[in-house]
């Protein structure tokens, strides 16, 4: 279900986030199981003596697939934005900053955008 109980279909700057950011990390998740080489090269050189590589890829997707289907139907708002915030957080300090690194601080300040509009609702 894409619409949550509480929220109305119309175009809300919720609904526009929620759909724009769990598309995103439905897409990325996808793309990292179906072609993992793709994505190999994004893992800090660190991480291979914490955990084999294509393990936490393997984990990473369905992390962030877990929280696209989340964003999508509506469920969890409050946590599920916090974390995905936290998740491209995680990739800005980790991987570093690079040529990429404008789409993963605007993702970021989508996601806190989100969770702000979504813990600071009115009922």
């Amino acid at each position: 279900m894409l619409f949550s109980q509480k929220e109305s279909v119309k175009l809300s700057p919720v609904f526009i986030l929620r759909i724009g950011l769990g598309l995103t990390l439905i897409y990325a998740s996808l793309h990292m199981f179906m072609d993992p080489m793709a994505w190999l090269g994004f893992i800090p050189h660190w991480v291979n003596a914490v955990i084999n590589p294509q393990t936490f890829l393997i984990i990473h997707s369905a992390f962030e697939l877990v929280l696209g289907v989340l964003l999508l139907c509506g469920w969890l708002l409050p946590g599920a934005s916090l974390l995905v915030f936290l998740d491209f957080v995680s990739i800005l300090i980790f991987y570093g900053v690079d040529d990429l690194t404008f789409r993963d601080f605007g993702l970021a300040m989508a996601a806190l955008t989100l969770f702000v509009l979504v813990t600071n609702k009115k009922e």
